[in-house]
């Protein structure tokens, strides 16, 4: 039985959208782009050529119609060949998983952007992550203006994965707490006049939109996470294809997105994990111990350790693949998104334990540079940061599970509770006068 076998069944077959060949050479990049902090542009391309970026595309756009369960499979496929290209290119899909999410539940003509990714092969950066947001999702620090035909925007998107890379930014804004127009003679949508987050396809090489190179990280350092800078930059009407209030957890597409990165992003750390299990039992299968004459693999202490980090990863993969494949039948993504942030929550730990403790089995070999271990630990502590952050989404599961408001802002305030303090004092009859 190969290592394959343990894991077999859980995931569909991927070699259509991503032959072996392909992998092979993705893998072949990862290295250089690893020393170099740099984007594989050879992999780049290669994605192209395969039609990957259309993949999540309905097939009546023109797209390859993966469904999020495959989308999961070739995360998990390419996290395996090449951690950094994964999380770069997974912005990517959650944020075409998104339209497709969003033009399903609202049938407007987003379904024209969709179309134009998937027969011109565009690749899109994800422009959602922001210094001093905590991790939130669900609001922005860059306030979009009304002007004449659309919004204007200025502040900074950091990290952005592939922003120098990409033709196209998906991005989110927040509108001004006032109910002001559009610049087309609208309102903004929301009833009282607060404040919505506007979500956004852009050109990259849009007037006012430009890339600061300062990605220099301790792992994934293949996705050329830069910095991307707008100055003044106008956001058409026509391209802002989703607007919700801000804050908001009760809105389906919402749900559906943060669904889609959940269980995408958690795929491609199974990839990291997968792989370094690949390298670990290579590895352990020809590395002997002198004095017992024989190989750390068929050692039953070493055996105990790595089975324990097995268990763990497969509980995990058999879990991303049940959520993905149940919000892919139709279940209600308001229901289903605690259990997939539930599924990103125990990724968090449980790949980098299992990368650690393999490297740990494996002994100092695997703290060389020159050693694929070494990369794959720290690509793997990058899983912390991705938001929701663990912090954010640990309050929101409990909050949840004891039937308190919720939310994935994170909040100290404990919304709610002043009020419900108040409810029972008056039914003590102990509230003051």
């Amino acid at each position: 039985m190969t290592l394959d076998d343990v894991f077999d069944g859980l995931w569909p077959e991927v070699d259509d959208a991503l032959p072996q060949e392909a992998l092979a050479e993705i893998a072949g990049h990862a290295v250089r782009s690893d020393r170099e902090g740099t984007a594989p542009v050879e992999s780049l391309r290669l994605l192209r050529e395969l039609n990957w970026p259309g993949r999540p595309v309905p097939e009546k756009f023109l797209g390859g119609g993966a469904g999020l369960v495959e989308c999961c499979a070739m995360q998990r496929a390419l996290g395996a060949a090449d951690p950094g290209l994964a999380v770069a290119v997974n912005m990517h899909l959650f944020s075409v998983g998104l339209m497709v999410e969003h033009w399903q539940r609202r049938t407007d003509t987003s379904w024209l952007l969709m179309e134009a990714i998937a027969t011109q092969n565009r690749l899109l950066a994800s422009a959602f992550a922001e210094p001093n947001l905590g991790g939130s999702t669900t609001r922005s620090t860059l306030r979009a203006r009304p002007v004449k035909g659309g919004w204007q925007v200025s502040g900074t998107k950091r990290p952005c994965s592939l922003a120098a890379e990409a033709d196209l930014v998906c991005l989110q804004t927040q509108t001004e707490e006032t109910g002001e127009t559009d610049g087309t003679g609208g309102s903004d949508g929301q009833d009282g006049g607060g404040p919505s987050v506007l979500v956004a396809l852009l050109p990259t090489n849009a007037p006012g939109l430009s890339v600061r190179t300062d990605w220099d990280t301790l792992g994934m350092r293949g996705s050329a996470s830069n910095t991307l800078v707008l100055d003044e930059c106008f956001i058409p009407e026509e391209l802002v294809f989703y607007q919700a209030a801000a804050g908001t957890e009760d809105d389906d597409v919402f749900a559906a997105g943060t669904i889609w990165f959940a269980l995408t992003a958690t795929a491609c750390y199974l990839g990291v994990a997968q792989s370094a299990l690949h390298h670990a039992s290579e590895l352990m299968g020809r590395m002997r111990i002198a004095h017992l004459g024989t190989t750390r693999a068929r050692l039953p202490s070493y055996q105990a350790a790595i089975g324990d980090r097995v268990a763990e990863l497969l509980t995990l993969e058999a879990a991303c693949a049940d959520v993905a494949r149940r919000m892919e039948a139709g279940a209600t993504p308001e229901h289903l998104v605690g259990a997939a942030l539930g599924v990103k929550q125990q990724a968090v730990r449980v790949v980098p334990e299992v990368v650690g403790a393999l490297a740990e089995a494996v002994g100092g070999a695997s703290y060389a540079r020159s050693a694929p271990l070494e990369r794959l630990w720290r690509d793997a502590q990058a899983i912390r940061f991705h938001p929701p952050t663990p912090v954010a989404t640990r309050q929101y599961l409990a909050r949840r599970a004891l039937g308190l408001p919720a939310t994935l802002d994170l909040d100290e305030a404990a919304p709610g509770l002043h009020h419900d303090a108040q409810e029972i004092r008056k039914g003590s009859g102990n509230e003051p006068s």
